[in-house]
This record gives structure tokens, sequence and C-alpha cells, in this order.
């Protein structure tokens, strides 16, 4: 491999040129060329998302840094694009600026403001979680999507504003049980747990015909069924008799 610099603006930044003239960057010298925090970075770096690899970086005149993670042109690009400058310091936010018109041209420099894939998934897992809260007394909206937000955090690990296009799938279905359980824990229906699962059941089946493949919200109420007839039949194991 052989390394380089590049200069954009007051940064100077390493990259890697492979024989076959592939670009590799080293993540953590971008990071800190940026005042990136690199350990936060570091932690998102990872498959499915990306696939890195680890190289040696030697610059003129520095100690060499060994198995330094780095990522190809592409996902370096795709990286870049997804950064969110609303979550860093004033600095970063002006130097990915800077390195996205270097890169993508002034039109793209800030892709945040732009409409396109990226925005797709918070738009609806947004109208999903809308439709919820209207469905409850306005006083009470705030509260609760706070709950379901908080939920979704946990369960993810990112924001529903954060979310991307190709996270879509799960984040509908892991935002669709959220609700699922809260209704089901906080508005007790009369009709038995192992009925409910059973027309769960039986819905799936008769829509067969229609469908190829399982609908990701059939799919998570029927998960959301049989875990709370577990929890009803283990409760009901555990009640002690009145006297």
């Amino acid at each position: 491999m052989r390394t380089s610099k590049i200069k954009v603006q007051a940064m100077a930044i390493p990259v890697l040129t492979s024989s076959n003239g592939e670009r590799y960057w080293p993540m953590r010298p971008v990071c800190e060329a940026i005042e990136l925090n690199w350990h936060s970075q570091a932690a998102k770096l990872h498959p499915p998302r990306y696939t890195p690899r680890e190289h040696d970086v030697c610059l003129p005149g520095q100690p060499p840094m060994k198995q330094v993670l780095c990522l190809s042109q592409a996902e370096f690009e795709f990286w870049l694009k997804g950064l969110n400058s609303r979550k860093v310091n004033r600095t970063a936010r002006l130097r990915v600026d800077q390195l996205r018109a270097h890169f993508f041209g002034d039109a793209s420099a800030d892709m945040e403001h732009q409409s396109g894939p990226t925005d797709a998934a918070p738009k609806i897992l947004r109208r999903i979680l809308k439709w919820r809260l209207q469905q409850t007394e306005p006083s009470d909206r705030p509260e609760l999507s706070k709950q379901i937000t908080s939920q979704f955090r946990e369960k993810n690990g990112f924001e529903i504003c954060d979310a991307r296009e190709h996270q879509l799938r799960g984040a509908v279905a892991s935002l669709s049980t959220i609700i699922y359980q809260h209704d089901r824990a906080k508005t007790p229906s009369h009709t038995p747990v192992s009925q409910r699962v059973d027309t769960i059941i039986k819905s799936i089946i008769d829509a067969r015909p229609q469908r190829i493949h399982l609908l990701e919200s059939d799919f998570a109420a029927l998960l959301c069924g049989i875990e709370l007839e577990e929890q009803y039949h283990h409760s009901a194991q555990h009640e002690t008799p009145s006297p």
C-alpha cells in the first residue's frame, strides 16, 4: 500500500492506494483531522453496515501506525454522507461540510438538507408513531411519544431520526412490536391470550395465497402474541390461591 496525503482546507488526511489503484481511508486519522470522537465513530464501523480492513499507515517523518481501521472509497463516502452534523461541535461541523464539498461538490456539501433515501426511513417511522399518537388524548401524547421513542432507542441503538434505508424493515418491525406490547400492557383484552395467538396464526395462514413473503407486522404480532401467552401461563402457574 502506498501512503499519501490530501489537503482539504486546514486538514491533511492520509489515504492508502493499492497496486490496482483502489483507495482506503484510515479512519482514526480522518476522525482526528475532523475533530470527531474516534471511539464513538469506531463503535459504528462494523458489519453489516461496514466491512473495514486493517492496514499499516506509514507517513514520512511520523512513527508508523499499525493495524489502522480503514474503509474503502465507497464505504468512506457512505460514512461521510451519513454523518449527523447536528451532533458535533461547530469546528467538526465546518470540517464535515468542507470534506463533503471536496468529495461531492458544493451542491452536496450538506446532505442533511436534501430529501432522498436517507430521509425515507425516519419519515416512515415517524408516520407510524404519528398514527399511534393520534389515538391518544392530546394531553397524553408527549409522554407516550417519549416512552415509545426511548424504548426504540434502547432496543436499536439509534434514534428514529437517524434510521437509514437499509435498517428500515427491522426498524418498522421493532417499532410495531413496541407499540403492540405497550397497548396490550395498557389495555387488557377480554379475549383469552391463546385465542388471540390463534387468530394471528389463522390470519397469516389465510393470507398465504395472496402473499409470498411474511409481512413484518404479522411476524412481529406473532412473536409478541406468543411471548404474552408464555408470560400469562407462567404467571398463572405461580399465582397463590386465595384462602
